[in-house]
């Protein structure tokens, strides 16, 4: 069974912690909703910040790591089960709870463990969603490798320091190794992060740029208030007069079609 070619699947990972992974997939996924496009945020990350920031709470229904599972299991399964409507931002979630930590052993008892993810969402349920946003935890364990498998398209947030710039050559090196078929240049998207406009920033900014050439969007500024976990407030993209929600509404008309740097 193939993924609906209507689909596109994002992962957002990074194997450093601390790069607005989850800022970025909350703050694109609301702008695309804000698009009018049908999103799905997948919560891949045992810390749950994603799902934090949704306002999840435990409500008795199963999270993705039991839809894990029962795929692994090969049990039969219904996706509506496992998705939460956050009606403010206008999407679909699936969320996590700290039982994901354990999932890396049951996906490593599947016979084909790094494509579980990508059976998962090639069932015809999802084919109704334009965008689904996996956001990844700072890791490349095999919750990781099934997520950059079943995506169309690998962004990379990268935060504007010498270190976070060293690191990012070993992701794209991993992704190539893990991906083999995958194209860099039409596959991945890095998205400089946390942007100082100082002479470090720009420095680091230039060299990402003179690396990894039009795989790099335009930076998102440095703001504290980005990764306040105070839900919704926080949601950046919803003041499109903010300037860090005008970076990232470029990063979501890239993703719908438009030009990186409009």
């Amino acid at each position: 069974m193939e993924k609906n070619k209507n689909t596109k699947i994002i992962a957002i990972a990074n194997e450093k912690g601390g790069v607005a992974k989850t800022t970025s997939a909350i703050n694109i996924a609301a702008g695309l909703s804000d698009r009018g496009k049908n999103v799905l945020l997948v919560d891949m990350d045992s810390q749950a910040h994603l799902s934090d920031w949704l306002d999840f709470s435990f409500d008795g229904k199963p999270t993705i790591s039991e839809y894990i599972y029962q795929t692994v299991a090969k049990f039969k399964t219904n996706p509506e089960d496992y998705i939460r409507h956050n009606g403010k931002l206008n999407l679909d979630f699936i969320p996590a709870t700290q039982m994901l930590a354990g999932v890396v052993t049951t996906l490593g008892v599947d016979s084909e463990s790094a494509t579980v993810l990508n059976r998962m969402f090639s069932v015809d349920f999802f084919n109704k969603y334009d965008f689904i946003i996996i956001d990844c935890g700072p890791t490349l364990d095999l919750r990781v490798t099934n997520a950059i498998i079943c995506a169309d398209i690998l962004l990379i947030p990268v935060q504007a320091d010498p270190l976070a710039y060293k690191g990012t050559d070993n992701m794209l090196k991993t992704y190539l190794r893990i991906k083999s078929t995958a194209s860099i240049d039409s596959d991945v998207i890095i998205l400089p992060t946390m942007y100082h406009n100082t002479n470090i920033g720009n420095e680091i900014l230039a060299a990402l740029t003179s690396s990894y050439g039009k795989l790099v969007l335009s930076p998102i500024p440095y703001r504290t208030t980005a990764v306040n976990s105070s839900a919704q407030k926080s949601i950046l993209i919803k003041r499109k007069s903010d300037e860090v929600g005008k970076a990232y509404m470029q990063v979501v008309d890239y993703l719908i079609g438009g030009d990186k740097n409009e």
